[in-house]
C-alpha cells in the first residue's frame, strides 16, 4: 500500500471518529482508534521522504482534522464533565433531604 492511501485510509477513520463521538457511541472508540494506529505504524514503516509526507500532510488538511477532532472530544468532555458535577449536586440534595425528613419524622414522634 503506498503513502497516499494510506493518508486517505486515516483520514476517512478519523472522520468516522468524530461521527463516533458527536453521537456518543463512545463503545466503538476503542476499535477505531485501533485501526488509526494501525494505519500510522504503516505509513511509518514507509521508506519515503519527510518532503513527501509533508506534501501529503498539506494536501490532505490533517491538521485541520486533527484540530476538528480534538475539538469534538474536547466539547463532548467538557459537557460530560458539566453532567457528573449536576448529577454530584443533585445526588448531594436528595441525600441532605432523606436525611432532613428522616429527623423531622423522628422528632415529631417524641414529641
Amino acid at each position: 500500500m503506498n503513502l497516499e492511501e494510506n493518508f486517505i485510509k486515516y483520514i476517512d477513520i478519523t472522520l468516522i471518529i468524530i461521527g463516533i463521538v458527536k453521537t456518543e457511541e463512545y463503545e466503538k472508540l476503542d476499535e477505531n482508534f485501533q485501526q488509526r494506529q494501525l494505519i500510522l505504524d504503516d505509513i511509518s514503516k514507509i521508506n519515503c521522504s519527510k518532503e513527501e509526507l509533508k506534501e501529503f500532510y498539506l494536501k490532505y488538511e490533517i491538521k485541520n482534522i486533527e484540530k476538528k477532532l480534538a475539538f469534538e472530544m474536547r466539547d463532548k468532555r467538557d459537557g460530560l464533565l458539566v453532567n457528573i458535577k449536576e448529577n454530584k449536586k443533585r445526588q448531594a440534595g436528595m441525600t441532605g433531604y432523606n436525611n432532613l425528613s428522616s429527623k423531622a419524622v423522628f422528632l415529631s414522634k417524641q414529641v
